[in-house]
């Protein structure tokens, strides 16, 4: 148990240094942590008519972060989308796009630890 509290304190941790990373790169923080039934989406942004829907992920190594994600995983991302866009359509610009993004953090997350940023890491199919 308290070594899970500690994994959900790092992943808070990743999750405020990723959204202050694309603050940086003038996105504008929609949702974090957004919850549905199918699962949770970590951060929502846009940055024009672009909405990212964007994972975090914060492991030891990188092996421990490519084995994080498979498909169902992106899959519950996708259905999570669907669900924020359709309560949230009336304010999104007109013509709007989106894109899933793929955030990671290896090692201890600090003020000077290196975010990995990858734009459209996977798509619906």
């Amino acid at each position: 148990m308290q070594n899970r509290r500690k994994n959900e304190r790092e992943g808070r941790k990743a999750e405020a240094r990723v959204a202050a990373y694309i603050r940086l790169r003038g996105y504008k923080i929609l949702a974090e942590r957004f919850k549905t039934p199918y699962g949770e989406v970590d951060l929502i942004a846009q940055k024009g008519k672009t909405l990212a829907f964007v994972e975090v992920k914060q492991r030891a190594s990188q092996r421990a972060i490519d084995e994080s994600m498979n498909w169902r995983s992106e899959q519950r991302i996708i259905d999570s989308a669907e669900i924020w866009i359709e309560k949230n359509f009336a304010q999104l610009p007109r013509n709007f796009e989106i894109r899933f993004d793929f955030a990671s953090i290896i090692g201890p997350v600090s003020p000077l630890c290196y975010v990995t940023y990858l734009k459209g890491a996977f798509r619906p199919d």
